[in-house]
């Protein structure tokens, strides 16, 4: 399917990222105008943002995104679903930034009760998030932050779904060793 990629063929994805190294931009610019309005629909649409949260996150997600094509950190794929799923996780990113109360306490809500997590608690958890992998950070990222489906992050990574669902236990397993819980916030 063309359109995944924003209508580039491979050889436009590369000249695309040498024009991104050189800080050319205006080629940039002409691929993902059209990328960025369909985008800002969609966050409207389907998380009922208003248009300057919706415009917000998609402005943030364009900067992060010239900056993974500068730093190599994206390959010609599924370029265009990428992009929508990241400017997914910056809207709620925001959302979230904008719903923490000003004493430093983080409210999470498990189906049977609520907790709340003091400072020194965040920052434990903060510190445990630390010694996860990249991998590990990203797919629960996508996962429960960005709200993806393991079958749609294992088409992202190009692997299969059991995987990734072993690749998610494997990570929470790690993030609870490291945060010292034996259960935490049911995830």
């Amino acid at each position: 399917m063309k359109n995944k990629n924003f209508g580039l063929s491979e050889a436009s994805f590369e000249k695309l990222v040498a024009d991104l190294k050189r800080n050319d931009t205006h080629f940039f610019e002409q691929v993902f105008l059209k990328q960025f309005s369909e985008t800002l629909k969609y966050l409207r649409r389907e998380y009922r943002a208003s248009h300057e949260d919706a415009y917000d996150a998609t402005m943030d997600t364009l900067i992060e995104f010239r900056t993974r094509f500068i730093d190599g950190k994206l390959r010609y794929g599924n370029l265009r679903f990428l992009f929508t799923k990241m400017a997914s996780q910056m809207l709620l990113r925001n959302k979230q930034k904008g719903a923490t109360d000003l004493e430093g306490q983080i409210t999470l809500i498990d189906e049977e009760h609520k907790e709340v997590i003091d400072t020194d608690e965040l920052g434990r958890l903060k510190k445990a998030w630390q010694t996860l992998g990249e991998s590990c950070k990203q797919l629960l990222t996508w996962h429960y932050y960005g709200k993806m489906k393991l079958t749609e992050i294992a088409e992202e990574q190009q692997k299969s779904p059991a995987t990734i669902r072993k690749q998610k236990e494997r990570c929470i397993k790690q993030l609870k060793d490291q945060f010292g819980l034996k259960t935490m916030v049911k995830l």
